[in-house]
């Protein structure tokens, strides 16, 4: 069974495309280095300033480790003066993934 990683961003006023790029340059460092990270989906609703992002990986220790690295700090450095609250992080399993047609 997959496992997603969701953290979800309140930004500031303002913010919202610059924390949507950051996030963007960050999903594509970690797919590069993380085998184990299978897709990563970063949705957002400018109008309430909230971006969201769901990275589906092989297992949860996989995904919690990333927490661990410097990768990961920096990411959340450059973003930190961009957020109106702290980050939230959820942990879910994928019970159904359905392939999208070509």
């Amino acid at each position: 069974m997959s496992h997603v990683a969701h953290l979800s961003l309140q930004t500031k006023p303002g913010s919202f495309q610059k924390v949507c790029d950051r996030y963007h340059q960050f999903a594509e460092e970690v797919l590069a280095s993380h085998p184990d990270l299978h897709d990563v989906i970063i949705v957002g609703n400018q109008a309430q300033n909230i971006v969201e992002g769901f990275g589906i990986w092989e297992n949860a220790e996989q995904a919690a480790s990333l927490e661990d690295t410097a990768d990961f700090a920096k990411f959340l450095a450059d973003i930190e003066a961009n957020l109106a609250a702290p980050v939230g992080r959820n942990d879910l399993l994928v019970f159904y993934r359905m392939r999208p047609k070509a």
